[in-house]
Parts: C-alpha cells; structure tokens; sequence
C-alpha cells in the first residue's frame, strides 16, 4: 500500500526510471544486433552534423550498460523523487528534461571552444558519445533546492557540486562536463521556476560556512583519487591518480591506498566540526600528497619531454601534455590546499585535550619506528630476491618510501625492486601497517575530548546562579561532568555537555540576565564556533519565549509537576491518599526531617547509602545522570534532604530538594523554591511512606514562605495527550517516544513515577527539547542518551534491548521506588 502511493506522488519520477530503462536496453540491443536504430546518437557530430536533434534529450535518458543501470535507477529514485515531492511534478519534469537539453547544449559549445583554442590541453573527453542520465539528475536536484528550506538548500547545493566536481577532475568524460554544466543550469532553472531567490540562514557563527569550504576541500581531495582508481583511466586534469592506484599484479595490495584516503576523510569531518587537530592532519596529508606526486612529475617528465621532442615536426598527442600537465597540477594543487588550511585555520579553533594529542603522537612514532624497523629487517632478510640486491644503506635510503603505498611509487625511480611474491609482500605490508595505525590514531584524536572542566569555571557558574535567574533546573548545572559557558556581555552562563558533536545544553540560560534572548543566540554562535550542534533539554514553558528567535523545532520530553506551596491544602476527596498516608505514618511512630547531608551523622549517612545502594542492586541497568541526580549530589550544602525516619531512628526514606534562587521584593538574591531530584526507600517501608516525605516537604515549604515546589520532570512521560495541533513528523516522533517510554517502564518507572506525582494534584508543565532541524533529532537523540547513561556497557545495552519489548501488562500505577 505504501509502495503504490509513493508511486502515485511520484508519477514523473516513475515515468523517467521507465523510459531511461525501456531506452537503455533498446540502445543496448540495437548496437548489439545492428538494427540500424539512431535512439541514442547522441554525440556531437550526430546532433549537429547529421541534425538528430533527439540526441539532446535521450543522451540524458539512457546509460550504456547492464551495471551501470543498476546504480542509476535507485539513483533517480532517491533524487529525483525527492526533487519532485519539493516543487512538483511539472517543474521536475521542465527541470529535468529542459536542463538537461541546456546542459547538453552549452557544453556542446563549450566543448567545441575546448577543441579549437584548447586542443592542446584537453580537459575531458571528445563529445563523441554520451550517456549521462547524472545530467539531469543534478539538474533536478539544484533546482529543487530552491524549494527547500536553508538548511536542505545548502545540503542539496553543495552535495550536488562535490559529486558534479568530482567527477569532471577524476573522471572527465563527456558526460560528467554536462553534470557539471548541469549545477548552474538547474540553479537557474529553481529561480525560473518560481524558487526561492533569499540567501541561506543558519543559526551559527559564519565560521561554520568557513570550515564546511574546507572540510569540502580536502575531502574532495582525499576520495578523489578513489574515483579515480575505480574508473581506471579516465580524461580529467586529476586522472593520473587511476593510474597510480591500480596495480593489475596485485589488487589486494593496492587495498593499502584506501587508508590514507580513510585518514583523509576523518580529517575532513573533524575540520567540519571545528577540531584544530584533524586540520594539521589534513596539512600532513595534503603536503604529504604534493611531495608523492612532484616525485611522479620528476619521474616520468624527462620521458614526457622526449616524447614531444621526437613529435616535434608533427601533431603531437593533446594527451601526452595532459599527462604530464596533470602530473604539475596534482602535485600544486595539495600544495594549495594545505596553504589554504594554514590561512584560515583560526576558524577551526577547537584544540584537542594534551591526552589526546600525547595519545596520537604516541601511535604514530611508534607505527613509524616499528615499520621502519620491519622493512629493514624484512628487506634485507631476503635481499636475494630483490633487483638489483640492495645494500644496507640502500634499504636505509629507500625507506622513507616505504610509508607510501606502492601504487603512488613510480618504479622507474626506485634503486631496487622486488621480483617474488614474498618480496612483494615485504615491499607492501609496512605502508598497510603504517596507515592503519595513523587512521586508528586520527580517529582517537579527532573524537576524543576536547574541553577541559575548570574548577575556576565551576565557582564563577556557581556565584552567576547564586544571584538569581533561571528556572527549576538550573542548579543541576553545578553537577560535574557539565562544562560551562559565560556570556561576555551580561550577566548569564549556560552548563552544556558535549555527547559527539552535539552539545547539550541543561535547560536554558542561568543568572540574572538569564531570560534575555540575545544570551542564546551568543551561546548557540559559541557552539558553532565549536563545530557543535546544540540543543537545549528541559525548557520550561515560562521560559519559552526566550528562545522563539531561533524558530528551532522543539519536542516534549517530560512533564513537570508544579506545587505552590502558599496554596497548599490537602482538603477533599483528591487529597484522601495523602491524608491517609500522612496520618498511617503518625500512627506508625515515623517522623519527618528537613536536614542537609553536613548535618547527618555516620550512621544517618551510611544509611542513607545503604537505601541506594539497595535501589541501584534491583535495576539492570546502571543510575541515570544528568538531570538525575545520586548520591554525589546530596552532599552540597545548598540540596536540602527531607527525612522519613521511624521510631527506631532508622530512615526509611529520603528525598533531595534542590534550591530555585531568585530575588525578592527589593531585587536581593533567595532561594524562591527548590525541585525535588533523589527519591529512595527502603525495600520494607511502609506504603505511602513517599507521599508522607513529600507532604512533609511541602509543608516545610509552606511555613518557610517559598513560592513554588517543583517535583521535577518525568522523562518520556505525559500526563495528557499530545496536542492535535503537532505536524506530521511531531506526531511521528512522539509516537516513538511514547513506545519508548512504555517500553522503559520495567526499567525506570518513568510513568509510573508521573502516576505517583498526580495524588498531589499538581500543575503539569511541559519540558521541551529545542532543537535547530529534525534532521538532527537522531544524533541529538544519541547525545542526551549518552549524557544519561555515559557509562553504558555493553552487558547493560543488552539488558536495555530486552526492556525495549513491549510489556503493557507492567504499566502499573505503583508507588515509585526512586
């Protein structure tokens, strides 16, 4: 069902696969048998020599095989069904057809102003024939881009230009000349068509541009000559790669050149997210490259020049300057890029931790000397097998070379060569080890830490919240594992984890400027700066409007349960479960205590660690972080405990309020409220014995004048429906949140602790996740689980995998256990 009304929103999409596939094969057939059909003459001369105009359209509707069907198929299924469901049948159909025949017909131009001024120098293949269905592909793409919105503009633009670019530099057939034509042309065409002419917006410093150009620039430069090597020999400017990068005698071996390529694109996604490290590494790379190939351009250039030397009095080959104006330009243009990395690199500012870079410098000194110590013995062990037989000092000379795969050696320039298998093995196996372990390092040192908590950060956040501003969950921005952010400008700070490369922000801004919408636009500037993606978790509806000039997309991922304390009166039939249970525990001889954990004695303490400890035994997964708090988190002096202590003297249940500040009358700093965060009683407590705690905190609330009593958010939990109003896609991930939530319940208890708050009929506040894009939502998603489970292994994973099974009969309203 769903198959047939994708195929009824997409009918040119439909259309198009139909007839590139149905013309391929009739294409294919009637040069196979000779039908003498002229479907797909779609060269130069056929267009225009022998006027077979058709040639303009069907060159983009065909490809000239089995195999390469296979890929553009799914190809115009992906793009240009996603082209069609952004603006349309009838603007994809003019898009792709009339782009593709303008394409076709500028590069024809072109390609005849390449042949009559540039014959020298070709820069892709004669326009003899070609099949190039990418053409319009890409056409359709850049013209559906300006149907998107800025952020799917950018992506689809850029996506568009690195493949079309790619491919004219690697490949240079005369098709991928018309998908890079295509780029501009299907830019055109989205303004024609009626797209939107305004320039990308991105909530984030213009660094990120800056670093995206980069990141761009060396990842085009390290899968480059991938592409290269897959099509073998082909007539782009940069297309000496595929020759260096096969070897006929040994293609496993030429398996060793993916790995710098690897260390390449992990350099280029560290450059994205702003890691000053991965672009020193690109540098290496780049400049590493550049000697590579300025040694093939002093190899075969003397071969080259005597080449043209004996062609002197005739025509000579346009290739044979290709070859060896290819080989100049692959060598200078590395080059050129490292000296880019190196002028911009005060945009790509994140340093990596002293561990982290002692860590890669460890692993590749070490790779160095262990495979240059492999090569010598390895070489020498078996010089015999060697021509001519090396010395000593010979195999000590040629050892810088090899750290480079074979493939990029030209052996015309080597001193000796290998002329066994075993040789060969010898000859290839220290680059293979060497790489490896530079990738695995570039890895570590890419991914791993880059911020540093300082205690000094710590008491600046501290004093900043201390004199006032925030909202319920601003004083769990004091917990460890938070790093912190200060406004420069006013008198706010943000705490923030980093999960990967989102940072995760704990609510909204702090202090007393903490409401200004200017603070989170300065911090959501600083996380790009810092190549990150930020998101803020539990943002109350108070606080709401602060972040409106974002026009984030923002998802509700708990309920928060409001008292107010002034108001409080446990009167009427709702109240009968409070009344009961506060009157069961006087009976009982329990009693409560409003303390703080310097205030408990040993006994008190080990107690209350024994209750914990109890709590953690029965879970098979570990406690929750972050906005969930443990026993570290009672020992500051500011979390007030609310004791259930019987008549024995033993506690048999404690709960943990943490301070709201805020200011009073006359502007000076108190504590307005406090939320409530760890929740424990002992296995044999009595029931009701957390209603009597809470009751009891209330009341202390009360008589102490407090305003308000939150008793926190309950994750992936909601105490009514969502509303109707959400799009589509809300709907679609709230649907998966409440199969996650009711999943969890056997785990955590997450609703069942919401079920427990309603007996104090409180006021439900939604907690909103804000975030800049949906598509961000998985990774965001990844990044909040880490910041709640940090410590997750994989025996646990496993225990959480189980858990996910639904088990509707285990949803019980329960008195909670935390």
């Amino acid at each position: 069902m769903l198959f047939v009304r994708w195929i009824l929103r997409h009918p040119f999409t439909v259309m198009c696969c139909a007839i590139v596939i149905v013309l391929s094969i009739v294409g294919f057939a009637s040069s196979t048998y000779d039908w003498g059909w002229q479907v797909l003459a779609t060269g130069q001369e056929d267009v225009f020599r022998h006027h077979r105009w058709w040639g303009l359209i069907t060159a983009f509707l065909a490809v000239d095989g089995g195999g390469a069907l296979i890929f553009v198929v799914p190809f115009i299924v992906v793009v240009v069904g996603a082209a069609e469901q952004l603006m349309g049948s009838w603007r994809t159909a003019i898009a792709y057809v009339g782009g593709s025949a303008a394409s076709g017909l500028i590069g024809f131009g072109l390609s005849w102003v390449e042949s009559t001024y540039l014959g020298f120098l070709p820069l892709n293949a004669p326009s003899i024939e070609a099949l190039s269905p990418a053409t319009g592909v890409i056409c359709a793409a850049m013209a559906a881009s300006s149907f998107a919105s800025a952020l799917w503009r950018r992506r689809i633009r850029l996506g568009a230009s690195f493949i079309a670019v790619t491919l004219f530099l690697y490949s240079g057939g005369a098709g991928d000349f018309y998908s890079l034509v295509a780029v501009p042309v299907g830019l055109v065409l989205g303004f024609a068509l009626g797209g939107s002419r305004s320039k990308f917006r991105l909530i984030r410093s213009s660094h990120h541009e800056i670093r995206t150009l980069l990141a761009a620039v060396v990842a085009l430069g390290s899968i480059g000559p991938v592409v290269a090597a897959l099509i073998g020999s082909g007539s782009g400017l940069l297309s000496i790669y595929g020759l260096l990068a096969v070897d006929v005698d040994h293609p496993r071996t030429a398996l060793i050149g993916l790995l710098p390529v690897a260390v390449g694109v992990v350099a280029a996604w560290g450059i994205l997210r702003g890691r000053r490290a991965a672009l020193w590494l690109a540098v290496c790379i780049q400049v590493m490259m550049s000697a590579v190939m300025l040694g093939v351009f002093v190899v075969i250039q003397p071969e080259t020049m005597t080449a043209i030397a004996e062609q002197a009095n005739e025509e000579v080959d346009p290739y044979i300057w290709q070859t060896l104006t290819g080989s100049a330009l692959c060598a200078i243009l590395p080059l050129a890029s490292a000296a880019l990395l190196i002028l911009l690199r005060k945009h790509v500012d994140v340093r990596p931790s002293r561990a982290s870079a002692k860590r890669f410098l460890v692993i590749t000194l070490s790779a160095l000397a262990g495979t240059a110590l492999i090569s010598f013995v390895g070489i020498l062990s078996i010089s015999d097998q060697f021509r001519p037989v090396p010395t000593a000092l010979d195999i000590l000379r040629a050892l810088p070379l090899r750290l480079i795969p074979h493939t990029f050696v030209i052996s015309d320039g080597l001193a000796f060569v290998p002329t066994t298998h075993w040789a060969h093995k010898v000859w290839s196996l220290p680059a293979g080890l060497f790489w490896a372990a530079v990738l695995t390092a570039s890895c570590l040192l890419v991914l791993g830490r880059t911020a540093v908590i300082d205690d000094d950060d710590r008491v600046r956040a501290r004093a900043i919240l201390e004199r006032g501003g925030g909202h319920t969950l601003s004083f769990m921005s004091t917990w460890p594992g938070n790093s912190f952010w200060f406004d420069e400008v006013s008198d706010a700070a943000v705490a923030y984890r980093v999960q990967g490369f989102v940072a995760v922000a704990v609510g909204g801004p702090f202090g007393p400027a903490f409401a200004d919408p200017q603070v989170v636009e300065r911090f959501v500037r600083f996380c790009g700066d810092h190549g990150w993606t930020p998101t803020f978790y539990g943002v109350d509806d108070a606080t709401i409007e602060t972040f409106a000039g974002l026009r984030w997309q923002r998802l509700k991922v708990a309920e928060e349960a409001v008292l107010r304390p002034r108001d409080w009166n446990p009167t009427g039939k709702k109240w009968q479960d409070i009344r009961t249970a506060v009157n069961k525990a006087g009976r009982a001889g329990v009693v409560a205590k409003w303390t703080s954990w310097r205030e408990l004695s040993l006994l008190q303490r080990s107690q209350i660690q024994a209750i914990s400890e109890a709590w953690v035994a029965e879970k098979n997964l570990p406690e929750m972080g972050f906005t969930l708090g443990g026993l570290d988190e009672l020992v500051d002096s500011s979390v007030r405990l609310m004791l259930a202590i019987d008549a024995e003297g033993t506690i048999v249940a404690v709960t943990s309020w943490l301070p709201l500040y805020g200011t009073d009358d006359a502007g000076q700093p108190r504590v307005n409220g406090y939320t409530l965060d760890f929740m424990r009683r002992r296995t044999d407590a009595a029931n009701g014995t957390m209603e009597f705690v809470i009751a009891a905190a209330v009341e202390q609330a009360k008589s102490d004048g407090l305003e308000i009593l939150s008793l926190s958010g309950a994750p992936l939990a909601n105490a009514a429906p969502e509303s109707s109003t959400l799009d589509v896609r809300g709907s679609v991930v709230a649907q998966i949140l409440d199969y996650v939530g009711r999943s969890l319940e056997p785990a955590y208890g997450f609703r069942s602790l919401l079920n427990f708050k309603k007996k104090f009929q409180p006021e439900f506040v939604p907690l909103w996740l804000l975030y800049p894009d949906t598509t961000d939502l998985p990774a965001v998603g990844a990044a909040i689980g880490r910041c709640y489970l940090p410590r997750l292994s994989v025996v646990q994973l496993s225990g959480l995998l189980r858990d996910l099974r639904p088990k509707p009969t285990q949803e019980a309203h329960r008195e909670p256990a935390a």
